[in-house]
């Protein structure tokens, strides 16, 4: 193609000089100066090139194109919404996200500029080019959006229902963990896990999202490395399998060999019959087929029969003493106090909620229990969020739940919740 345009280029050149000679040499007089022109000038302009000016329109095309594909588990990609606030500021996250996005699926990194619009609308505009340009020198392929905002909530809702394309929409909402809970203000504790009941459960977001949730990415270098993923994912069924996250690759200490996922375990989540150890090898057996026909990679299967049993004094103690400050303390007052003080303090903790919610505050203790036993050593530990129903679990007892199970973890903890949606394939023979 190129050649032939040469070529066409060349012989209407010719022609132009058998036809009008003079004619032809005005226009070529006219050019040169018009170069020399440019030349000597030099303007600050971009000028590009054809290749770059036809990007655009493929871009489109292509995502125009997309939207008519129907989804499936075939096409299925983990397109994250990362809420990183300026990228800069949390680079272990941005690097985590980046290791399972890259070149294969979309991320977004989310900042919302809380303040009057007329004073945040100029500083976006100047930050943007540089976080854009930060995530490109760090190498990692991602997009970077953001939004003005009255408060942290509204804003993160703006982004989860406007960010994306078409069909190159984020399906999992990423954030990281709220550490400085127990000395932060009650409203910015509320917007914390209200965004979280948002990720999963709006109406006005694309879909049921799942949701992400991470601590302590920061590799720990004073140690020596690690070698394994853990999985834990506790469910209401007989037994549940724990799948292992799928391949992390790309930068830091994701990148080695070593640090490929390699552990799946299995877990009783009801109180194991009698013959259990009788049946074990055939359960564990079972298995193992199923994760084969799943095609995904494993090194060990484990058997927990013991995850219901009471979690130790001591750590039971630990957790009341957590939840302590934020108590209401209400089981000598009457109703119409109780009613006043839980409208003015909503994040507050009343007897009554304690009972009601005194099983599966358990529960997280004894997972964590767990986790201490048989993931110490992990390389990173994915865990299924807890659910926290509106309106009968208090910000402080949610956030509790989600301090407990991760206590006096080294390894960095990820928790994942989805939203029922088919992203594996089953092979059968």
């Amino acid at each position: 193609m190129q050649w032939a345009a040469l070529f066409g280029a060349t012989v209407s050149v010719v022609i132009m000089f058998l036809l009008t000679w003079w004619a032809a040499l005005i226009a070529f007089g006219i050019v040169i100066f018009l170069l020399g022109y440019v030349l000597y000038k030099k303007p600050d302009v971009n000028w590009g090139s054809s290749m770059q000016a036809s990007s655009y329109n493929m871009a489109l095309n292509y995502s125009v194109g997309l939207s008519e594909v129907d989804e499936h588990i075939k096409n299925y990609r983990p397109q994250c919404l990362v809420l990183t606030g300026p990228p800069n500021f949390r680079p272990a996250l941005v690097d985590f996200v980046g290791t399972f996005t890259k070149n294969l699926s979309l991320m977004l990194c989310g900042n919302v500029l809380i303040g009057p619009r007329k004073q945040k609308m100029p500083e976006s505009r100047l930050t943007a080019d540089g976080h854009t340009k930060w995530l490109v020198k760090r190498k990692i392929k991602a997009f970077y959006t953001d939004v003005v905002a009255e408060d942290l909530r509204s804003g993160v809702q703006m982004l989860i229902q406007a960010a994306g394309l078409g069909k190159m929409r984020p399906n999992i909402l990423v954030l990281g963990y709220k550490r400085n809970w127990l000395t932060a203000s009650p409203q910015s504790l509320e917007d914390y896990v209200g965004i979280l009941q948002y990720g999963h459960a709006g109406s006005s977001a694309p879909g049921e999202w799942p949701r992400g949730w991470v601590r302590g990415l920061l590799p720990d270098t004073s140690q020596p490395p690690l070698t394994a993923f853990s999985s834990l994912l506790p469910a209401t069924g007989s037994v549940l399998l724990c799948l292992t996250p799928p391949k992390i690759s790309g930068t830091a200490e994701w990148e080695k060999p070593k640090h490929k996922p390699r552990t799946a375990a299995a877990v009783s989540a009801r109180p194991c019959p009698a013959n259990f150890w009788k049946t074990c090898p055939l359960l564990s057996g079972r298995i193992v087929s199923l994760l084969s026909k799943f095609r995904l990679g494993f090194h060990e299967v484990h058997i927990l029969p013991d995850i219901n049993q009471k979690p130790r004094p001591e750590h039971i103690k630990r957790f009341d003493d957590l939840i302590a400050p934020f108590r209401l303390n209400d089981g000598f007052k009457d109703e119409a106090t109780v009613n006043e003080m839980r409208q003015g303090c909503p994040w507050k903790i009343s007897d009554e909620e304690v009972d009601k919610n005194r099983a599966k505050s358990l529960r997280q203790v004894r997972l964590n229990e767990i986790l201490l036993d048989y993931s110490r050593d992990a390389a990173l530990i994915a865990i299924t969020l807890p659910i926290g129903r509106k309106g009968r679990c208090p910000s402080s007892l949610y956030m509790a739940w989600l301090e407990t199970l991760s206590q006096d973890l080294r390894p960095p903890v990820v928790l994942t919740r989805g939203n029922q949606e088919n992203v594996l394939t089953f092979y059968c023979q």
